[in-house]
């Protein structure tokens, strides 16, 4: 690992931890920076502000999550694989709510960034079969609307969000 990636992935660090601690809009650039040993011209040479080192050390933990979820994934349908990916997704959103509303927030209309890991987990969905894609669309509509609605209400949990996907599932043929 070359110096840069060590010193991007000792701000990840710190910002994650101050974040967990601190909350996001209580930490600030100077407090991450300081925690990671660099001057805050630094953080800012690695993310252009602080909304992307969240977006980042969220990926981080995403991406470690998702190769755990897919390891013990059997599931021979799409709908199956939705509701396993969701079983370990659902519960790491909702332990991270503050975090999860601002990443929302700030990418709703942005989603872009996201494109390459949505287009990558929609083929996973649907074992690469390209003409079920519109298929993994929908899918994945559902499953971030009855997120959305999760995170906006605290008496939610991952059961309960696990219960409205199946349900709505259902409505919908799927």
């Amino acid at each position: 690992m070359s110096k840069r990636e060590q010193t991007r992935s000792r701000i990840l660090s710190a910002a994650w931890q101050l974040f967990t601690e601190n909350g996001y809009e209580k930490t600030s650039t100077r407090d991450i920076s300081s925690a990671a040993g660099v001057a805050t011209g630094t953080v800012f040479s690695h993310f252009p502000n602080k909304l992307e080192l969240l977006k980042s050390g969220l990926e981080v933990q995403l991406s470690t999550l998702l190769v755990e979820t897919a390891k013990s994934d059997t599931s021979t349908t799409p709908v199956d694989r939705l509701l396993h990916f969701a079983s370990a997704l659902y519960p790491f959103y909702l332990s991270q709510r503050e975090f999860s509303k601002v990443i929302f927030k700030g990418i709703l209309w942005q989603s872009q960034s996201l494109d390459p890991q949505l287009n990558a987990f929609k083929h996973q969905l649907v074992f690469g079969d390209e003409q079920k894609l519109l298929y993994a669309d929908v899918l994945m509509d559902v499953y971030f609307m009855t997120l959305l609605v999760g995170l906006n209400d605290d008496t939610e949990n991952e059961a309960s969000l696990i219960a409205k996907l199946k349900e709505k599932l259902s409505l919908i043929g799927v």
